[in-house]
């Protein structure tokens, strides 16, 4: 049997912040699910539509003719995207199987059966459903798959009842995709090629403005042996120099960040690296190690400086916290890339002036400001469904930098206001230039800043100076 992967194009406005730092990274949870298709006998292909820029005709010439499944993974803001190419794919190949994955079709997948979207939705985790798919187990004893029986009715099977074991897993099908567009996000690395890679599934986090139920209630991490084989792996075949680790938080278990970092040292892989972390969840010894073995960039999520806001989502952290990281960080000499949300529930805005001169005034190296999304699936967007406080639902606007929720307080046009103030404030500082200029060590250090400098300048000039601002 015959299956494709499609990856679906994201469509990112120009007045969105991501448009120019966005990382390019493999679509790894359907090249995974390839791999093991093959594992099992048959032959499958990947479309990365996002990496390739595609257009959905574009992709539908792409599919091998003789398909028996297309699988389509899809987050809420490319939902629609999925959708038209679920829709013309029905067209093509009409004895073609349509299966939907990912985040959304997850939360809607009664509703994308109702309304014949797609044949099935394989809910949460994947592996497992893929393997009895290949096996040609039938449909209601596959867990995790929602479906429709011959009398019209939504199936709904049960959830797996275990998760996968992560060391259990094939590397990702890298051969079928276009490895020489992936890339890190701007300002995130120091060497190229770079990649992104996952070690682990779960946050000890449990966040409100997060959708933590795709991976169970406990974090499970990939052994530090099997994460040395796929970095040797992903060297010997595609050269790469540079790995962004895009765990929920790398070092949740810091005992697992140690002994890896002791390999990467021990086996003397050259390797430079980046990660996601919070700021609950280092220590002033890991951080040192963590250089040592290469780490250069981490990214915290603050958020917020308001107290009261940082209760209400669920933050677990405070401002205590937040000072310990950053000092034991830069006595490490880490690079901080620090996250910001604006427009939250109780959000005023004093309280976003306030956050946005704590991220000025942290000497942090980078700062992305997202305006407060509330994704389906999350404790926000149930609360604020329930309340009727969400301006809309329209999906391709769930994307970080246009207003979806409600406020008495500060109206929508105001948050969009402070999202462009926000970068401009932080950005087109003397001190923030001069700060990169310093930091120059190296030919490629001086491209790596010019280029996020040029990038951010012109980004900054086309939606402040030309259109709006405070």
């Amino acid at each position: 049997m015959n299956f494709v992967f499609i990856n679906p194009p994201r469509k990112i406005a120009k007045d969105n912040i991501w448009r120019i730092i966005n990382a390019k990274i493999p679509p790894l949870g359907i090249a995974t699910l390839s791999a093991i298709w093959d594992q099992q006998g048959h032959s499958s292909q990947i479309i990365d539509a996002e990496a390739l820029q595609l257009s959905v005709s574009e992709i539908i010439v792409r599919i091998n003719p003789h398909i028996n499944f297309a699988g389509i993974t899809a987050n809420t803001v490319e939902i629609s995207t999925a959708l038209a190419i679920a829709q013309s794919i029905r067209k093509s190949f009409p004895n073609t199987k349509i299966v939907m994955g990912g985040v959304h079709p997850t939360v809607f997948h009664k509703e994308l059966i109702r309304d014949k979207c797609c044949d099935f939705v394989v809910r949460n985790e994947g592996e497992i459903p893929i393997i009895e798919l290949a096996k040609g187990t039938p449909y209601n004893l596959i867990p995790n798959l929602t479906w429709q029986n011959s009398d019209n009715e939504v199936v709904v099977n049960a959830d797996c009842k275990t998760y996968v074991d992560l060391d259990e897993l094939p590397f990702p099908a890298y051969d079928k995709l276009p490895m020489h567009l992936y890339h890190s996000a701007l300002g995130a690395t120091k060497r190229e090629p770079s990649i992104g890679m996952m070690t682990s599934r779960g946050c000890p986090g449990k966040c409100t403005f997060c959708f933590s139920g795709m991976f169970g209630t406990k974090i499970r991490f990939m052994s530090s042996t099997k994460i040395i084989q796929h970095i040797k792996h992903l060297q010997q075949n595609y050269g790469i120099r540079e790995i962004s680790f895009y765990d929920d938080t790398f070092t949740a278990s810091p005992e697992n960040v140690t002994e890896l970092c002791h390999l990467i040292i021990a086996e003397k892989i050259k390797l430079s690296w980046s990660c996601f972390a919070r700021i609950d969840c280092v220590n002033p010894n890991l951080l040192l190690l963590m250089k040592k073995a290469g780490c250069h960039q981490i990214t915290y999520g603050f958020e917020t400086i308001d107290e009261n806001i940082l209760k209400h989502i669920n933050k677990r952290t405070n401002l205590g916290q937040f000072q310990n990281a950053l000092t034991w960080t830069k006595a490490a000499k880490i690079n901080i890339r620090g996250t910001f949300m604006l427009g939250n529930p109780g959000e005023t805005e004093l309280s976003m002036e306030n956050t946005i001169k704590y991220a000025k005034n942290s000497a942090i190296q980078f700062a992305l400001f997202n305006i407060t999304t509330p994704y389906p699936g999350t404790a926000m967007y149930k609360d604020l469904l329930q309340k009727d406080l969400l301006l809309h639902q329209n999906w391709d606007l769930y994307n970080l930098a246009q207003p979806v929720l409600k406020s008495d307080v500060i109206p929508a046009q105001l948050v969009k206001k402070y999202y462009f103030k926000a970068y401009r404030d932080f950005y087109l500082r003397p001190f923030f230039i001069l700060q990169h200029i310093f930091a120059i060590s190296t030919f490629s250090d001086f491209l790596t800043h010019i280029k996020a400098g040029l990038r951010i300048t012109i980004f900054l000039f086309r939606n402040i100076f030309l259109k709006r601002g405070l």
